[in-house]
């Protein structure tokens, strides 16, 4: 049990905004961006020192997710993608911070929001804790892109956690290996995403090599994604079970884990794959990849069999939503409901509702932390719809601020 402390502290306030959102990653940008268009004054919060998260210090490579034309998600991708290679992590820090600034978005980095100020039924300011120490910033209208709900847990709103035992899915650290041959084309998206290579198929290789402890117990299959140069690819393999994201020594714990089998993966792809023989490590996020953590329960929570069965909403913010229920083993290597790809969807719908939380009439959800359950987020989670999430909250916030509405009376 945690003991409680009282503390006293002189908290300045810093100034107000229109819209405050807490966190400056994908979901995050799109919100601030799409805010600021709509003539509102704008605050990102990131805890981090620089913003893109998983589309930067996060090296998430491919971004994943269907999207429709016109929207954040597709002007993000036109942003960061060309030559027909997936974005370059150092060229994104520069061009999101470059579009952001370009939008008149106020940033605050190394700043972490760590309670919230409530006045009845709305958030009147947060507080955050900055090189400074801590101070405050007021807001109107607040957006919680955090990923992990944080700002949405410090102001009393209804959080899940994980699947029914309360597990919840493993978390990574990506990498980049240089050195590929420029003659050897593999790459290993998927499940199902198999090449024939001279010691045999190069999936049951994986598995062959984490049932005899070549690769960690938890690796059996080490995706390669091309990377930014033709002899670079992008590794998803690394792999810590059972941590709980939103606790600081689970996560400090889980980092040491994952970096540990880096040089164990590399080693087993020089001496096995042809090809590979010369790679070396390139870099490697600086963040631990979090795939799941808390959900907010809001208005609507969006289901599995919504997304099986495409089904449409009128109150529709994000349309054409696209991707497998990816559920990566919570207890144990590969995925956790098939030895093969996970089950996919129909194009479906994200409604308004699901970032609409219960308790907070001036607050909004965007990314992987809105309102549905274990089995639908392992869908939704990923960053093309985390971006129109995004964008959807921004508009939202905006349009509260306009109309001098909430976030239940919003009229759009």
């Amino acid at each position: 049990m945690e003991d409680k402390m009282e503390y006293r502290a002189e908290i300045n306030v810093m100034g107000t905004w229109d819209v405050v959102i807490a966190g400056g990653g994908p979901s995050g940008i799109c919100a601030a961006v799409s805010a600021a268009r709509m003539g509102r004054k704008v605050l990102v919060l990131e805890r981090a020192g620089v913003v893109g998260g998983n589309l930067t210090i996060g090296h998430v490579s491919p971004i994943s997710g269907g999207y429709v034309k016109n929207t954040m998600a597709d002007e993000i991708n036109r942003l960061l993608v060309g030559d027909g290679l997936p974005a370059d992590f150092e060229k994104a820090k520069i061009l999101l911070t470059r579009l952001l600034d370009d939008e008149g978005v106020e940033v605050y980095l190394n700043t972490s929001v760590c309670d919230a100020v409530r006045e009845g039924s709305k958030i009147r300011a947060l507080v955050i804790s900055t090189p400074g120490g801590l101070k405050a910033v007021e807001g109107k209208l607040f957006i919680d892109a955090t990923g992990d709900g944080t700002l949405s847990a410090l102001a009393g709103e209804k959080v899940e956690f994980g699947r029914d035992d309360g597990l919840v899915q493993p978390v990574s650290v990506m990498f980049t290996i240089s050195g590929v041959a420029e003659d050897q084309p593999i790459l290993c998206m998927h499940e199902a995403m198999d090449t024939k290579l001279k010691k045999g198929y190069y999936l049951q290789m994986c598995k062959d090599a984490c049932r005899s402890g070549e690769l960690p117990p938890t690796v059996d299959i080490v995706r390669l994604y091309q990377g930014p140069c033709r002899t670079d690819r992008v590794v998803n393999a690394t792999q810590v079970n059972g941590m709980n994201p939103v606790d600081p020594a689970d996560y400090t714990k889980a980092q040491i884990g994952l970096r540990k089998q880096i040089p164990w993966i590399i080693d087993w792809l020089k001496q096995n794959v042809e090809g590979f023989e010369n790679i070396r490590l390139k870099d490697s996020s600086d963040i631990v990849g979090v795939r799941e953590s808390r959900r907010v329960m809001g208005q609507y929570v969006l289901t599995a069999e919504d997304l099986v069965e495409g089904r449409a909403f009128e109150d529709v913010i994000v349309h054409k939503a696209d991707f497998p229920i990816d559920i990566h083993n919570p207890s144990g290597a590969g995925q956790a409901e098939s030895d093969a790809l996970p089950q996919t969807t129909k194009l479906y719908d994200i409604p308004y509702r699901s970032i609409v939380p219960l308790v907070n009439e001036n607050l909004y959800t965007a990314g992987r932390c809105i309102s549905g359950t274990h089995r639908a987020h392992a869908s939704y989670r990923v960053m093309n719809m985390a971006m129109n999430m995004g964008e959807a909250a921004g508009i939202a916030a905006a349009l509260c601020v306009q109309q001098g509405r909430n976030n239940r009376s919003l009229d759009f």
